[in-house]
């Protein structure tokens, strides 16, 4: 354990600072928090002023310390106003209480709690289905760098035999969009299927407890200078022993992942929604993102089934790389129904669409290219 530490230092706590060591020794130290040790006389100068006027009022006080309503020269951080610094801290300050990063269920499972920051929710108030995405995705990756190392995605015997992981399909099913402020608790595992493929799932909570979602995807091992399917090394499968957790699908035993059929000259497929690649689209592998894909897909969606359903899934098929300055289309169409372009039903008070993004031919590539198939779950609101 202790080379694991060493090898993502976050899953241990901040060493103190100097002055929280000083404000320790005089007792004038706040110790509820996990890593937190900083004087309550420094947070309170550090306050903004507007933060010190809310802890008056909430403390029936006017601003300037006197009676409400009236006048005094006493200053906002007189007795008046304010009891003990401790009770201004209390008055100001939500400080959520969390351990951020762990590994459990004996090294298998690796957890994380983020909290909804505020440009991570819609009009509602409510996560959104890329906020979801954005949340696995980075609790992967640290799960990755906790057991392969800092800047790592995969083993050093993948990394020298010139392979990666590829993601292939996603799919997230969200119960509970969290609200903004909220903590949300992400737990990950991984489990190898045989000797290219392996299985990701995540399980997701709010601080109260209550399910937020689930999620799982598919990996293979992909040979970076052939450009091909390649095998997993034995000596990585061997280290899954060790690392993974069988036999616990969060979909279920018998979870089937169906084709999703390819919407092109269907009847009643939207207008494109064209993008265009940016650099702030790209990840570090140059190419756009998969958090960037959820949100583009989701675009090409007619304005009244957002008005009149909620997103509740959406699968993922990857099955192309897009790169700066690539113009890709995002197109979709109902599945089921009157108005689907399949012979199928659709269950009461949910609707099903199927989505596409297609990159535009241009220059040296002048041939259309499937970028990622999609389908997505609504329900009435």
């Amino acid at each position: 354990m202790a080379m694991l530490v060493a090898a993502f230092p976050a899953l241990s706590p901040p060493p103190a600072r100097a002055g929280a060591r000083r404000a320790a020794r005089s007792g004038n130290t706040r110790r509820d928090t996990p890593g937190f040790a900083q004087s309550s006389t420094v947070l309170r100068r550090a306050a903004p002023r507007s933060s010190r006027l809310l802890a008056a009022r909430a403390a029936g006080a006017a601003p300037d310390g006197g009676a409400p309503g009236g006048s005094s020269r006493r200053g906002p951080f007189s007795p008046a106003a304010i009891a003990t610094d401790d009770a201004f801290v209390d008055a100001s300050l939500d400080i959520p209480h969390w351990h951020s990063r762990a590994l459990i269920e004996q090294g298998r499972v690796f957890t994380e709690t983020f909290p909804v920051r505020f440009d991570e929710v819609g009009p509602n108030k409510l996560s959104t289905m890329r906020t979801v995405a954005s949340m696995i995705q980075e609790c992967a990756c640290n799960h990755a760098q906790g057991i392969w190392g800092r800047a790592q995605s995969m083993p050093a015997d993948m990394r020298d035999a010139n392979l990666a992981w590829v993601c292939t399909r996603l799919h997230i099913l969200v119960d509970n969009y969290p609200e903004w402020g909220d903590q949300v608790e992400v737990k990950t595992w991984f489990e190898a299927q045989g000797r290219v493929a392996a299985r990701r799932d995540w399980e997701m909570r709010n601080g109260a407890g209550t399910s937020v979602g689930r999620a799982t995807s598919q990996w293979i091992a992909f040979n970076l200078e052939k450009r091909k399917l390649a095998r997993i090394p034995q000596s990585v499968i061997d280290q899954f022993e060790n690392q993974a957790l069988k036999d616990y699908p969060v979909m279920g035993a018998d979870y089937d992942a169906d084709k999703l059929p390819d919407v092109r000259g269907m009847p009643g497929v939207t207008l494109p929604k064209s993008h265009s690649v940016r650099r702030s689209d790209l990840d570090m592998n140059q190419h756009v993102n998969n958090v960037v894909y959820t949100e583009w897909l989701l675009e090409s969606t007619p304005p009244h089934y957002w008005d009149e359903f909620e997103l509740k899934e959406i699968i993922l098929e990857f099955r192309n790389e897009c790169h700066l300055g690539d113009n890709v289309d995002a197109v979709c169409c109902r599945e089921c129904g009157e108005e689907g372009v399949l012979e199928c039903e659709e269950k009461e008070g949910e609707i099903k669409l199927v989505h596409m993004l297609i990159k535009r031919g241009f220059g040296m590539s002048p041939k259309e290219a499937e970028v990622v198939r999609a389908r997505s779950v609504w329900k009435t609101k």
